[in-house]
């Protein structure tokens, strides 16, 4: 495998936080990534794998041992009937790429999660979802194969995942998804493409577009908190709006002025500000409401 010194991620990661992988190495097949895990002594330590670069945040200048890029791209139909199919997909697929496709075949189920930016492995991983209506990408999921840290294979039924709320047990195992398999029922491409449009459209009139970000920053609070609180929502970009935080700036990081739950990058953003940006934002929550605000994206320090 091609490993390259000292590359820059940026171009990769969409809050575009400046940052050095020590090593980098790109993946495009199954085989190479089992390699990677099965034959650790000939390979630089620790592994930082990663494939669509979204729901991230580095929060350091350079990360040491080998970054490994998913580009392992598969799809195929394993079954089908006249009422649904069964497909198979590999964990570095782009999720709309895939949404795309689905709609264009008439397959019902993931329409939902149009727009998403990431791939379809970290998609599962930290079971993305769409709120209106309440869709899941683990709604239609039925199993996967996965890789342990030891390079071993093997296949796990949805009940292994233990989904919840931006959760699977994938967070705790730390194990990768090879390929992924959905159910989805036969339908109509353009009822499909209606609902896909719909969730794009209501992006584009809440949430920040054409800027660097993450996505949705932070965990929404519990039921349990919200009625302790007596609020009429769970959402975080509420907490750290009624902070008066929109707009909120460190170096070229801010808060969205548009859904405060988003995190901006204007442009060259240094990992020390994003730092003391966040720092900033949960400490204000916390001495507001109480409340302890839990990242939702993936943070590496």
């Amino acid at each position: 495998m091609n490993i390259i010194k000292n590359f820059n991620l940026t171009p990769f990661l969409t809050l575009k936080t400046q940052v050095v992988a020590e090593n980098y190495v790109e993946v495009i097949t199954r085989e190479e990534i089992i390699d990677l895990y099965k034959n650790r002594a000939n390979y630089p330590q620790p592994y930082f794998f990663f494939a669509g670069g979204s729901n991230l945040a580095v929060l350091k200048d350079k990360i040491s041992g080998l970054t490994i890029k998913n580009n392992y791209l598969k799809k195929k139909v394993v079954s089908e009937d006249e009422k649904e199919a069964v497909i198979e997909v590999s964990s570095g697929y782009p999720v709309s790429l895939l949404v795309k496709e689905m709609i264009a075949a008439g397959y019902e189920g993931l329409e939902y999660q149009f727009g998403l930016p990431g791939s379809i492995g970290g998609a599962i991983a930290l079971n993305s979802k769409w709120t209106r209506p309440l869709n899941y990408v683990s709604d239609h999921f039925i199993k996967a194969n996965l890789l342990d840290q030891e390079g071993n294979v093997r296949e796990e039924g949805k009940s292994y995942f233990q989904f919840a709320y931006d959760y699977s047990i994938l967070k705790k195992t730390k194990e990768i998804i090879l390929e992924a398999f959905f159910k989805l029922k036969k339908s109509d491409s353009a009822t499909l493409d209606k609902r896909a449009l719909a969730t794009v459209e209501y992006r584009k009139e809440t949430q920040p577009m054409g800027i660097a970000s993450s996505g949705c920053f932070f965990k929404n609070i519990s039921e349990n908190d919200k009625n302790k609180l007596n609020l009429t929502t769970k959402s975080a970009g509420y907490l750290i709006d009624q902070c008066g935080l929109k707009g909120t700036r460190v170096g070229n990081f801010l808060v969205s002025d548009k859904h405060a739950n988003f995190i901006l990058n204007k442009g060259e953003g240094q990992a020390e500000d994003l730092l003391r940006l966040l720092e900033l934002v949960k400490t204000k929550v916390k001495e507001k409401f109480g409340i302890e605000l839990e990242e939702e994206v993936i943070i590496i320090k």
